[in-house]
C-alpha cells in the first residue's frame, strides 16, 4: 500500500478512538476498567469459590485478559469495519484495507493504555521483572499480526456474507474458554491438548506469562512455530482481501 495512505489510517483510527469515548463520563478510563472488572470477577470466582493453585494468579489472570481483550476487540471491529464504513467504501476510491488497518490500530491504542496500566499494577503488586521480559515485544508483534490477519481474511467475506460477523462473534466467545485465559494448560485433559497446541492465542498468552510473570525464557522453537502460523494467517488474509477487494462495492 502506498505510503500516502498511512496518514489516512492514523486519522481514521484517531477519529474512531475519540468518538468511542466522547459521550462517556469516564472517557478513556473505560479502556482500562473493562479488563480490570472482568479480572476482578474471575479472580474472585477462581481464587475464592473454585480455587486454582496458580502462583501470582491475579497478575496471571490480568495479563491473559488484557491480551485476549485486544484480540477479541481488534478482530471484531476489524471484521465489521468495511460494513461500518460502507458510505466511505462506496463513494471514495482508495485501498479498502486502509479501513481494516484503522480498525485494528484503534484497538491497538486502547491496548497500549491497558499495557501501561498493567505494568503499573504488576510493579505495584511486587511482581519481579526479569530479563526474559525482553522477549515480550516479539509476542506482542505476533498478537497484532494475528489480529490483523484475521481481520483482513474475514472483513471482505463479511461484506458478502453477513453471517460471517455473527459466526466470528460466537467463535470469539468460544475461543475465550478454549484458550487458557483464566486457567492453566495443565488442567486440560491430554486428549484435548491439541486444541492448545494449534491455537496461536494459547501459545502467545502462555509465552507472555512465562516471560512477564514467571521470568522464564520461552521455548524459542515453539515461538518460531507460532510466528510461522501467524505469518501464514496474515499472508492468507492479505491475499484474500486483495482478491475480493475489487468487487466489494457490488455486495453493499
Amino acid at each position: 500500500m502506498d505510503r500516502r495512505y498511512w496518514h489516512l489510517v492514523v486519522q481514521l483510527a484517531l477519529k474512531d478512538f475519540k468518538i468511542r469515548y466522547t459521550h462517556s463520563a469516564l472517557g478513556y478510563a473505560w479502556s482500562v476498567l473493562n479488563p480490570l472488572i472482568f479480572s476482578l470477577v474471575y479472580f474472585l470466582v477462581f481464587s475464592v469459590f473454585i480455587r486454582f493453585d496458580v502462583p501470582f494468579y491475579a497478575a496471571y489472570l490480568l495479563l491473559g485478559i488484557v491480551l485476549w481483550t485486544f484480540f477479541a476487540d481488534g478482530s471484531t471491529h476489524g471484521v465489521g469495519s468495511l460494513l461500518a464504513r460502507a458510505s466511505l467504501v462506496t463513494k471514495v476510491a482508495f485501498p479498502r484495507q486502509v479501513i481494516v488497518y484503522a480498525a485494528v490500530l484503534n484497538a491497538l491504542m486502547t491496548f497500549a493504555i491497558s499495557l501501561v496500566v498493567l505494568a503499573v499494577i504488576l510493579l505495584a503488586s511486587g511482581t519481579p521483572v526479569h530479563r526474559p521480559v525482553l522477549a515480550f515485544p516479539i509476542l506482542l508483534a505476533n498478537l497484532v499480526a494475528l489480529t490483523l490477519g484475521v481481520s483482513l481474511l474475514l472483513s471482505p467475506l463479511h461484506v458478502r456474507y453477513r453471517d460471517v460477523g455473527y459466526l466470528w462473534g460466537v467463535a470469539v466467545q468460544l475461543g475465550f474458554w478454549l484458550t487458557p485465559v483464566i486457567y492453566r494448560e495443565n488442567v486440560v485433559p491430554d486428549g484435548w491438548r491439541w486444541l492448545l497446541k494449534y491455537n496461536p492465542m494459547a501459545r502467545i498468552i502462555e509465552h507472555s506469562r512465562q516471560v512477564v510473570i514467571l521470568g522464564l525464557w520461552p521455548d524459542w522453537a515453539a515461538v518460531g512455530r507460532t510466528s510461522l502460523l501467524v505469518a501464514l494467517v496474515l499472508l492468507v488474509g492479505a491475499a484474500t482481501f486483495q482478491r475480493l477487494q475489487p468487487r466489494l462495492v457490488e455486495h453493499y
